[in-house]
């Protein structure tokens, strides 16, 4: 008898449990409508596209379907690592990524912690409204805008050189340039939109612990450092975090606008790369497997700066 009841004892909390995941999932029913596009885009943009993931291992053909082509194992990923083109977009890769990573991260912060701490609201509001606006500027503008600054004949800085008794430097034709270019650019476009996620950060700063500093003497330098700065450092290290994660994601388009055949030794990287083997050479299969191995080593970042950060901060995205 005791064994006979154990099983229908189990059935019975399993369909309690059940009644009281419904009766919730009704009471938050409204939650759980907000949240169910961002649900559906991430199956149908994330995951449904993950079967590409087997292309990196098959001889691609389109008139077939992913699962009639022919299987060839590793034989791109032997390819990718004997090629000529592997290690310079592999250098070059690396090093955008570290350089946009350590010139462009602070300055966000810095920004964030300017303007919150601003006296003057309407100086404050426009100078919001200013570093902001780039970030809704197309790619394609941003760099027609940096080709008529750069240009070698007619371009200001080049006009400004001239004027100084400097020669005038050939800008998109100059490997050791085209870093730097990408790397100004791109502060100068996303510094204000990141600034707002610190400044969301910032209004939860508690304003009597500022008071009390004040009334012990502490300065504004100090007051900012000593207690606004803490309090957005778990902001600050998961954007840290998720900055690492897409290192490797160094994005093609802005990349292949500024790309010259002068400057291709600086300017491929794996993103331009799968983006002319797949599109370009129409070679799926090695395209799919440059850009595993583009996310996998992604996700070895991520998982590794993450536990760092833990352990620094007690601050995780996993």
């Amino acid at each position: 008898m005791v064994k006979s009841k154990k099983p229908e004892g189990l059935r019975l909390n399993k369909k309690r449990n059940r009644k009281r995941l419904w009766k919730s999932v009704w009471e938050h029913r409204e939650l759980f409508l907000l949240m169910l596009p961002a649900v559906i885009a991430v199956i149908v943009f994330s995951y449904i596209p993950m079967n590409g993931v087997l292309m990196a291992f098959q001889n691609v053909k389109l008139n077939n379907s992913i699962f009639e082509n022919e299987w060839v194992g590793f034989k791109h990923f032997e390819r990718l690592f004997n090629g000529y083109w592997f290690p310079i977009a592999l250098k070059n890769t690396v090093l955008v990524s570290v350089l946009q990573t350590i010139v462009c991260f602070p300055f966000p912060v810095i920004l964030a912690l300017l303007l919150h701490n601003a006296t003057n609201q309407k100086i404050r509001k426009i100078t919001q409204m200013v570093t902001y606006m780039p970030y809704m500027v197309s790619t394609v503008v941003v760099v027609s805008i940096l080709n008529v600054l750069c240009s070698g004949e007619t371009g200001l800085i080049n006009i400004l050189l001239t004027k100084a008794g400097l020669d005038r430097i050939n800008f998109f034709g100059s490997p050791e340039w085209l870093r730097p270019l990408y790397v100004l650019t791109k502060v100068w476009a996303e510094t204000g939109y990141e600034a707002v996620i610190y400044l969301g950060a910032l209004a939860a700063v508690d304003e009597q612990q500022i008071e009390a500093a004040k009334v012990d003497g502490a300065s504004k330098l100090q007051y900012i450092w000593h207690v606004q700065l803490p309090t957005i450092i778990p902001s600050i290290a998961t954007m840290f975090v998720l900055n690492v994660g897409r290192m490797f994601n160094v994005t093609a388009d802005k990349m292949m606008l500024m790309q010259t055949e002068l400057n291709l030794t600086a300017s491929e990287i794996l993103s331009t790369y799968t983006y002319k083997m797949g599109f370009g050479s129409y070679q799926y299969g090695f395209a799919a497997a440059v850009g595993l191995f583009q996310g996998l080593v992604n996700l070895i970042m991520l998982l590794v700066v993450n536990r760092i950060t833990k352990k620094m901060t007690d601050v995780s995205v996993i």
